[in-house]
């Protein structure tokens, strides 16, 4: 009798644990459909991707989402001329890939995982049979990318990506691929708006016998990101690269739409403002030691950002530059006008606009809702700037301020202008001067290369230099500038509407006309 009681006892007791594993197994995938469903908005939101289609399937202890993504093409486009051959219909491919999501409250019991979560998902893509033929080629029997999203049961989770190393290499062509392999880790918290992030990238090398070669090594990623009071991102970012090396033996064309590559990776639309092209020719660059460091804080309502970008080393040809060292701060800035302006901008359309009602519709945002930014005091401050160039070396400090600004100040530019102050010390190489010179020169004075006509390029080069060198020996002789050891050097302050250059006073152009006023150009001629 004691016998069965304990039967019935233990039979009730392995019921109600069921009973609870499969209610709170429910309620789990419940929650981890919300996660995932705000993970495909942010997926959706991206400008990389177009969704082709999606899909959620429920179930009491698993579940399934499958979702289809194509290419944008109108941001690939400009570029997929630059690809090789057999990488490029890729780009017209399918992206499906579907998400088998086993649910809590120990998702990952098969895996020997007892930590307790809302989910376990692992993503397996679908591609089509050539392109696991392609993958395979450099990846063999391996899978060329897993995902794994561990969903913690406050919301948060752990989403880790892996593409493993291979060795490729064609021995006719001469063309050697070597990937040591990407780890991606992000630790995020509900609703993403807290995550760290840690990617590494040990190395790459492309080489082919006739083109040349591409490689990279020691790629490292860390940020930690929080949201501020006022909705601004606050935390820190930083990217380290052990080194960087291009070599090309073929002169390869280009005509970069970088407006659109700035829209991709920041989201701020600039317009058609740097659209360069021209030609890429034979050349050998080395970078060496590249840190890239973000850190943003925040006062009350006002965010504090301060960037370092530093190298040891960069070589073109046999031109040495390095090292270079920036430290640059933007302070006081309205965090709630940053906020503003960023929801305002990213309404306005961009695919298909003109450049100048583009442009116009930018500074009409600006005007309507960036004037608390200016009434705020905003700060630029150049701690430091220092760059060694093989004719000398460049160096720049000082900072801008905005005082004292209204909003009638935007209809009045010299009322404008004068809210700003500004000091600076900067010295420069007159040999980079000189260059930039030349160069500028030549820009201006040469005509289409079809003309019949072409102008003297040496006879361009020796106006330019003779130009310059009687300006600097003026502006050297009335102290505005210091030239010494072929360095040139000056100071810069502006405040309360008036500049001084190296302690010298300088008439602005609306205060040289104003000085004519008076008495004319007679009065003035005679002074």
């Amino acid at each position: 009798m004691l016998r069965k009681q304990r039967l019935i006892t233990a039979g009730a007791v392995l019921g109600a644990a069921l009973l609870t594993y499969g209610g709170t197994a429910y309620w789990a995938g419940l929650k981890a459909e919300e996660t995932l469903a705000e993970q495909h908005r942010m997926v959706a939101a991206l400008p990389f991707f177009k969704v082709k289609s999606h899909r959620y399937e429920r179930g009491w202890f698993s579940s399934t989402e499958v979702t289809e993504l194509t290419f944008n093409r109108r941001l690939t486009g400009p570029y997929e001329a630059m690809l090789p051959d057999s990488v490029r219909p890729l780009l017209g491919a399918t992206i499906k890939y579907t998400h088998h999501v086993d649910h809590g409250p120990f998702p990952g019991l098969s895996r020997f995982d007892l930590r307790p979560a809302r989910a376990f998902v692992s993503t397996e893509f679908d591609m089509s049979e050539s392109t696991r033929k392609t993958l395979a080629k450099f990846f063999g029997d391996a899978e060329p990318i897993t995902v794994t999203n561990r969903l913690g049961l406050t919301g948060g989770g752990e989403l880790k990506v892996n593409i493993p190393a291979f060795d490729y290499e064609e021995t006719l062509s001469g063309v050697k691929v070597k990937w040591q392999g990407f780890d991606l880790g992000v630790d995020y918290a509900s609703g993403y708006k807290e995550y760290q992030t840690e990617a590494v990238s040990p190395g790459f090398l492309l080489e082919a016998a006739t083109k040349g070669k591409v490689a990279f090594d020691g790629v490292r990623y860390l940020s930690d990101v929080r949201p501020g009071n006022t909705g601004v991102r606050l935390g820190s970012s930083e990217l380290t690269v052990n080194g960087v090396q291009l070599n090309w033996q073929d002169s390869v064309p280009y005509s970069l739409k970088l407006n659109e590559l700035v829209y991709l990776l920041t989201r701020v639309r600039v317009g058609e403002f740097i659209n360069p092209s021209g030609e890429f020719r034979p050349s050998d660059v080395q970078l060496k030691a590249l840190r890239y460091q973000i850190v943003t804080s925040e006062q009350g309502d006002f965010v504090n950002t301060r960037g370092k970008l530093d190298f040891e080393r960069f070589s073109y040809n046999q031109s040495v530059y390095g090292p270079l060292k920036l430290d640059i701060s933007a302070n006081h800035l309205h965090g709630p006008t940053l906020v503003k302006l960023d929801e305002e901008i990213g309404k306005i359309p961009f695919e298909g606009v003109e450049p100048a009602k583009l442009r116009q519709a930018y500074l009409d945002a600006i005007k309507t809702h960036g004037v608390p930014l200016l009434a705020n005091e905003p700060r630029l401050v150049v701690n430091e700037f220092s760059l060694k160039m093989p004719t000398g070396e460049a160096r720049l400090k000082g900072q801008l301020a905005l005082n004292g600004f209204t909003e009638a100040d935007l209809k009045d530019p010299v009322a404008f202008l004068s809210r700003f102050s500004a000091d600076a010390a900067v010295a420069l190489p007159r040999q980079t001067l000189e260059n930039l010179v030349v160069a500028q020169a030549r820009n201006l004075f040469t005509v289409d290369a079809s003309a019949e006509e072409q102008p003297d390029v040496a006879e361009i080069d020796n106006l330019a230099k003779s130009l310059l060198d009687a300006q600097l020996t003026e502006w050297d002789a009335q102290r505005f500038i210091k030239l010494e050891n072929g360095q040139i050097s000056t100071s810069l302050h502006f405040k309360d509407g008036k500049l001084s250059v190296n302690q010298k006073p300088v008439s602005l152009p609306w205060q040289e006309s104003d000085e004519l006023e008076p008495g004319g150009p007679e009065t003035s001629a005679a002074r």
